[in-house]
């Protein structure tokens, strides 16, 4: 019974094409037009446009040479559609986020960062529309329980994103990254020469040490990986040595 259900199912397809062919509506172009005109009248209708002040962070200040023709997002990104601008616009605005503090990377999709923001730009629509999306990261904590009291931290920095220990050598070897705000190329310096007066050997580039911990012999090393305007970021690597 199977076999003939599909058998008959294939038996007649151009009967079948027609029957569907016959029952189509016939749309003229004019009702398309109308009808894509009505959907970006309703688009159009829940846009929110204008600057977002109340959901972007007080240190970005407004985009104004263009037309705001829609946000929206969520606590960590949040979008910004900009129509009626320029290459120049753009620039002119990214010199602004750069004489106010911003960490700046130049280009036609430039991006900048302060602290645990960080913004996109993007053009769209063949360089008709500008997005922007401001991304914001958590606030993280030093992981003081998991470490040894000799790896300690720059004193007053603010911690952009998580503090996460990762693991490279099953219960033997470890490493993290750690950026912190508020820490200049001066500032990591100065955190470098602290630990070197804490027993560290090194330079103000990298630190070296040897210590106990939990009966074991262990050895670490911190160093600067990147320094920006306004944070720096270190890695700190260490592992049982015996």
């Amino acid at each position: 019974m199977l076999s003939a259900a599909l058998s008959g199912c294939a038996g007649n397809p151009a009967a079948e094409q027609s029957s569907g062919e016959a029952n189509a509506p016939n749309i003229s172009e004019a009702d398309q037009q109308k009808a894509a005109e009505d959907l970006e009248k309703a688009l159009d209708a829940i846009a929110v446009k204008g600057w977002p002040k109340d959901k972007l962070p007080s240190e970005l200040p407004e985009y104004t040479e263009g037309e705001i023709i829609n946000s929206g997002g969520d606590s960590e990104t949040f979008y910004v559609k900009i129509e009626k601008t320029t290459q120049a616009a753009l620039d002119n605005y990214v010199a602004k986020l750069k004489a106010s503090g911003w960490n700046v990377v130049e280009g036609s999709e430039p991006e900048a960062r302060k602290g645990i923001y960080d913004i996109e730009f993007t053009w769209q629509g063949g360089s008709t529309m500008l997005q922007m999306a401001v991304n914001t990261s958590e606030i993280g904590a030093w992981p003081k329980d998991k470490l040894p009291a000799e790896i300690v931290p720059p004193e007053n920095s603010t911690f952009i994103g998580k503090v996460e220990i990762i693991e490279t050598e099953e219960n033997r070897m470890w490493y993290f990254n750690y950026e912190c705000e508020g820490i200049n190329e001066a500032g990591a310096h100065a955190y470098m020469e602290l630990l070197m007066k804490n027993g560290w050997s090194g330079d103000t580039s990298m630190v070296n040490k040897d210590f106990q911990w939990n009966g074991k012999k262990y050895s670490a090393s911190i160093e600067i990986y990147e320094i920006l305007d306004s944070s720096t970021t270190f890695t700190c690597n260490y592992y049982i040595a015996e």
